[in-house]
């Protein structure tokens, strides 16, 4: 399996007293979220035609987890995953502006606190067009308002990988999937 990917880890404590261990492919694949999440995005095409998939947020020690899974994209692609600032997907997608960056930061790697709030780890799909996210951003909220409140902005998903580096959004190509970010 791939860096990128996720990696099956156990995750078992009181969040998950109700379903018992699992691992957090098997919570993915069964639709079965780790806890009643804050925030929930559908993701679909930038024309709106196709949903491709989900992504939840929580609030967790340290941060907010970010979990959910694409699908039907091309098997072995690594795309960039990026939290945009307006909870728009009209014009395609370019209505949810740039990367969420509420302390004016420059672009670098999802775990540089001094880099953008709103980035986050590529993801590479699997044989099966399937590629998941479990990632805890340190740097963004899932509370309803706030400076760092990803309420009501956008998931975009990026033709190519984000290079980490370059400025101002990492070269990561077209945006070609959306979903706005709303309480669940």
């Amino acid at each position: 399996m791939k860096k990128t990917m996720l990696a099956s880890v156990l995750l078992c404590g009181s969040a998950l007293a109700m379903t018992g261990c699992q691992t957090v492919q098997d919570q993915l694949q069964t639709g079965n979220p780790f806890s009643q999440p804050a925030l929930k995005s559908t993701i679909k095409t930038v024309d709106g035609n196709k949903e491709v998939g989900q992504v939840f947020l929580r609030p967790v020690d340290g941060g907010v987890q970010v979990y959910g899974k694409l699908m039907n994209m091309t098997p072995g692609k690594t795309v960039a995953l990026h939290i945009h600032e307006t909870g728009s997907c009209a014009d395609m997608g370019k209505a949810a502006g740039g990367h969420f960056n509420p302390d004016n930061f420059p672009h670098s790697n999802p775990d540089d606190m001094n880099g953008h709030a709103g980035d986050l780890p590529n993801l590479t799909a699997n044989e099966d067009g399937v590629a998941t996210i479990n990632y805890v951003n340190k740097q963004i909220s899932a509370a309803q308002t706030g400076k760092y409140s990803v309420n009501r902005r956008a998931f975009i998903v990026h033709a190519g990988a984000d290079d980490y580096t370059s400025q101002p959004a990492g070269n990561a190509g077209d945006r070609i999937a959306c979903g706005i970010i709303e309480k669940r």
